[in-house]
């Protein structure tokens, strides 16, 4: 029975763009070399109310909230679930089965999380392993914006126990992942940390494998050679026993001086060739010998290194996760204290002063603003007043200039007429 993958995710509002782009594919991805670009048609989205605007989505269901305070910039704005499993259990499932996988696994997650706080269950094809992107904002029941809330280490585990047990009742063979020992560092990798770090062991284990297949190569090589020289040694020892047999070689004579000469060059060059043979051998098996001790050497090498390099990376994150424990378990305690019914009691004043406030505030502001646009308004008619009694001055002025033109152009007349006679 496969095992089953649910990996929580928490997204600040800077982040929610980025998993956008990656979920709709916007962008070629520099940092996931396992997407095939020419698959990313075979991806598809299970929410039907789903936006391809994730910012917006998110920020019209927090401003659905109705919050009494502003939400802070560091706030959890969107979680995300993804669901998979092992390569093993997608082969043996149609395209038709994974989907109707993905769509259990996604009206259960929606069933958890809140229909109205779903954004996006896209499912992923075009990778090596087939898996679903649910993502929601974290709303807990009473309307608010806690993530923290709704993923406790208890939520967490119950979650983890109820969907392979859901899936298992619409018979697809799934189980629920190794859990961690108590006490043990909680590692959690980006992307592209958790496929670096991979490649990097999956490479040393690839380079302890081809020294292991090289050793195994050179011990057969040896076994085989040692074979080789047990037959000449056999051979040699067949050469002493016939040498052995020959006591004495016979006198030579003119009748038979040939066939002696010849026998005991026979019996001596079989010797010989049994002696090199075993010399030779001898030292190839001594070559052979130093070679596996090397390739022992270096095996032994690679396997440290590969301890080494994973314990390394294990205690690089092991370290962000402690302190990551250390807040979370702070926050958990300002929880706990602020949970209490005393504090509750002065919580829910301090907030009922709050509102108070942020109404007198709105009330002053409102004050203000009619005192201004008021103030506004005589500054407009005092100065309508000035410009008319400019104008009326203006028009005073001009009249008496018009009286002062007709009055002299009267007497140019009365002047000429008495001049004439």
């Amino acid at each position: 029975m496969s095992f089953l993958v649910l990996h929580m995710t928490k997204f600040k509002q800077q982040a929610v763009r980025g998993i956008q782009h990656h979920n709709l594919r916007e962008r070629r991805s520099r940092s996931n070399p396992d997407i095939v670009p020419e698959r990313s048609s075979a991806n598809y989205e299970l929410h039907k109310g789903a936006s391809p605007n994730y910012a917006e989505a998110v920020q019209n269901r927090i401003d659905d909230l109705l919050l009494t305070k502003a939400v802070r910039k560091d706030a959890v704005h969107l979680c995300g679930l993804i669901v998979s499993s092992d390569s093993e259990f997608f082969k043996k499932l149609s395209p038709e089965s994974a989907k109707i996988f993905f769509e259990n696994c996604k009206d259960f997650l929606t069933e958890f999380v809140g229909e109205e706080n779903v954004i996006s269950a896209m499912v992923h094809m075009d990778e090596k392993t087939p898996h679903m992107h649910f993502l929601h904002v974290p709303v807990t029941k009473d309307g608010r914006l806690n993530a923290n809330a709704i993923y406790t280490r208890e939520s967490l585990k119950s979650l983890q126990d109820e969907l392979p047990q859901y899936l298992r009742t619409r018979d697809f063979p799934v189980r629920r992942g190794i859990e961690q020992e108590p006490g043990s560092k909680k590692i959690h990798l980006s992307t592209a940390e958790y496929k670096q770090q991979k490649n990097a062991l999956n490479s040393l284990k690839k380079d302890v494998q081809s020294v292991n297949a090289t050793l195994n190569k050179k011990q057969q090589q040896e076994a085989d050679l040692q074979k080789r020289v047990q037959s000449y040694e056999q051979q040699a020892q067949e050469a002493d026993k016939v040498l052995e047999t020959q006591h004495s070689i016979p006198d030579a004579s003119m009748f038979n001086f040939k066939s002696v000469l010849e026998q005991a060059r026979h019996i001596i060059e079989q010797q010989k060739r049994a002696l090199a043979g075993k010399a030779i051998l001898e030292k190839q098996n001594e070559r052979l010998k130093e070679d596996v001790r090397e390739l022992t050497e270096t095996n032994k090498r690679l396997e440290a290194a590969f301890g080494v390099e994973k314990q390394r990376s294990l205690d690089a994150y092991g370290k962000i996760m402690a302190d990551y424990e250390k807040v979370h378990a702070r926050l958990e305690a300002a929880e706990k204290f602020i949970r209490q019914p005393e504090i509750k009691v002065l919580h829910v004043d301090y907030l009922q002063e709050e509102r108070r406030r942020a109404a007198r505030q709105a009330e002053e502001q409102k004050a203000r603003e009619h005192e201004q646009q008021e103030q506004q308004e005589r500054e407009e008619r005092e100065r309508q007043a000035k410009e008319q009694e400019r104008q009326k001055a203006q028009e005073l002025e001009r009249q008496r200039e018009e009286e002062m033109r007709l009055a002299r152009e009267a007497e140019r007349p009365r002047r000429s007429m008495g001049m004439g006679r």
